[in-house]
């Protein structure tokens, strides 16, 4: 799943998943992501963008994490903003880490996912 409500991050993001054979659900805020949640899907992997409208990212973050059907799901929290800027912030919400969305754009996207579905 890939939670970001940016189209452009959105459809970069989903075509290299796509391009590297995983299914992708996208979802454009967190509200929406939870709602595919509480159906009873359960994604391999969670990118989440940090900056979204209503419930942010680090409220999703927590309300995932805070489920026991749902805490073990990886969530990688993926933003423009420095990882010293969210480091704390990613500690407290329970993600499993943390990537630049530039990296995303030089490759970086494949090695994510190797390292994060083990």
């Amino acid at each position: 799943m890939v939670v970001d409500d940016s189209d452009v991050a959105l459809e970069i993001i989903t075509d290299d998943l796509t391009d590297a054979g995983f299914t992708v659900l996208p979802a454009r805020s967190g509200q929406e992501a939870n709602e595919v949640i509480a159906t009873g899907y359960k994604p391999d992997l969670i990118l989440l963008d940090v900056m979204l409208p209503g419930m942010n990212g680090y409220e999703f973050c927590t309300l995932v994490k805070g489920k026991p059907e749902t805490k073990d799901i990886p969530i990688v929290f993926v933003s423009t903003k420095d990882e010293s800027e969210l480091k704390e912030m990613i500690v407290k919400a329970g993600a499993n880490g943390y990537m630049r969305k530039a990296v995303l754009t030089q490759g970086g996207l494949s090695k994510l996912i190797e390292k994060y579905l083990k």
